[in-house]
């Protein structure tokens, strides 16, 4: 049985492949520096991110990628034709149907590389998936994408620090990392057109509303063909309306239509019933068609019959249904809704709400200290979203005197609003470890002045007023560490 490979073989694992597949010296060099740069960023974007995966499958999925879906890497250098072409997109992905594989085209640094590989790896899209369907995973499959890119991205090694300028779309990467808090990177990343529905049962009707919105609407902005068959759809759909007006006129319409594919259905049943008439149908079929799209054989022509005559019946149930009053209405009102849904402009706030009642419930779930220590961390890391404006008061409200319980962290005072109050700082620090801080107190007019330091560095300081009279009690006056 083999062994897993370490990690400090990708590399040479790495160099392997660049050489193998050919790749030009400037973008081996550049494959192998995106490598060392994720290597050693790593330990401090799982310290802070939490919901990823571990080490060694981090990086033997990228090593893995470009096996894989890589037959070739080009760096587009400054003003050259290729950097040109780029314009302001970050990286390029060439599908080439004649081989397995992708050709990527990145300008000459590691975190568009990073991104640009994890992009190579997307599948691609079933055509017979609904717009939403499709919405929702090119939303999911773009957020991962950020996400590893990030590891490089926001991290050099020892520090964090955010670079929204460089997300391709906060739309995708808050919908992602807010999807892997409540169900976890497994399960998130491994949600694909086969298994989109296991996504829908997990998800409260109301999430899963606001997801579908907010997915639907940056897609159709990110891929202009899908954009212009929802507009024909949408086009369709106000004719019908308009029609349905006037309920009358259009049921007698809907009459003469089924009329005719009453007489369809007739004629083909004609033909299937008597062999010869089917030959010299068939015959007559063929012999308006040219070459490459005749038929073969006259069972090849049954089948079409066949396929026709299915399709005349659906259309006379349908017509069956329009004419029941009750039906008519019902059809008019999905038609309107379906409307509704890709006209009605929404923003992502909606679905950051009922994100909150889920992660809520998180929280008042979990009583372990590791769980409890990954959720103090998450609830920062939601703070520090680009573009991702929440309401997290609640949330730490909570999780607070959890923590406190569980001795995760060290207790101030005897009352929970008042630690709260104290130790909310904590939230807002763009530290790597939470760990590191301490905390100081120091009683100042009607209140407490809060010193919180990462180490001997002072990197945050604020005053928690105190109602006149009040009778809580300090517990840590001297610079103590928060958590235990």
């Amino acid at each position: 049985m083999k062994g897993k490979i370490l990690a400090r073989d990708y590399k040479e694992e790495l160099a392997n492949i660049a050489e193998q597949k050919r790749f030009k010296q400037s973008a081996g060099n550049l494959l192998l520096s995106m490598f060392y740069k994720t290597e050693d960023s790593f330990y401090n974007y799982a310290k802070v991110k939490r919901e990823i995966p571990d080490r060694d499958e981090f990086l033997r999925d990228i090593v893995d990628n470009v096996r894989k879906n890589c037959i070739n890497i080009e760096i587009a250098e400054p003003n050259s034709n290729l950097a040109k072409a780029l314009k302001a997109n970050k990286c390029k992905i060439i599908s080439d149907n004649s081989k397995k594989g992708k050709t990527v085209i990145s300008f000459p640094n590691e975190k568009n590389l990073l991104y640009a590989i994890s992009k190579a790896s997307l599948p691609n899209l079933d055509e017979n998936l609904s717009t939403t369907a499709k919405a929702i995973l090119t939303t999911l499959w773009i957020g991962k994408c950020i996400s590893i890119s990030e590891v490089i991205r926001d991290f050099n090694g020892w520090s964090w620090s955010i670079l929204p300028k460089e997300i391709e779309s906060t739309e995708c990467n808050i919908i992602y990392v807010l999807l892997t808090y409540l169900y976890g990177y497994k399960f998130i990343n491994n949600i694909d057109s086969h298994n989109l529905n296991s996504l829908r049962k997990n998800m409260p009707d109301e999430l899963w509303d606001q997801l579908e919105k907010v997915a639907t609407q940056f897609y159709l902005a990110y891929d202009k063909n899908e954009n212009e068959q929802v507009l024909k759809m949408l086009a369709a759909y106000k004719t019908k309306i308009a029609e349905m007006k006037d309920q009358e006129a259009y049921i007698e319409k809907i009459g003469k239509e089924k009329k005719k594919s009453l007489t369809e259905i007739g004629k083909i049943d004609e033909i299937l019933s008597d062999p010869r008439e089917l030959k010299k149908q068939y015959i007559a079929y063929n012999s308006k068609l040219k070459n490459e799209d005749k038929i073969f054989s006259v069972s090849h022509y049954e089948d079409l019959l066949q396929k026709r005559r299915q399709e005349a019946v659906k259309k006379i149930a349908n017509y069956n249904r329009m004419q029941n009053p009750n039906e008519f209405i019902k059809y008019r009102d999905e038609l309107r809704l379906k409307v509704k849904f890709f006209e009605t402009k929404t923003d992502i706030s909606k679905f950051q709400d009922e994100f909150l009642k889920c992660f809520e419930k998180k929280i008042e779930a979990t009583n372990d200290r590791k769980g409890l220590t990954d959720l103090i961390y998450e609830i920062r890391y939601l703070n520090y979203i680009p573009n991702c404006k929440m309401k997290l008061n609640k949330l730490q409200r909570i999780v607070i005197p959890k923590a406190i319980e569980a001795r995760v962290l060290n207790p101030i005072s005897n009352n929970d609003d008042l630690d709260y109050r104290l130790l909310e700082g904590i939230f807002d620090m763009q530290v790597v470890s939470l760990e590191s801080l301490y905390i100081k107190l120091e009683a100042c007019n009607n209140g407490i002045k809060v010193s919180i330091y990462e180490g001997d560095s002072l990197e945050k300081q604020y005053v928690v007023r105190l109602p006149e009279g009040s009778d809580v009690q300090i517990r840590k006056t001297r610079r103590t560490k928060i958590f235990e």
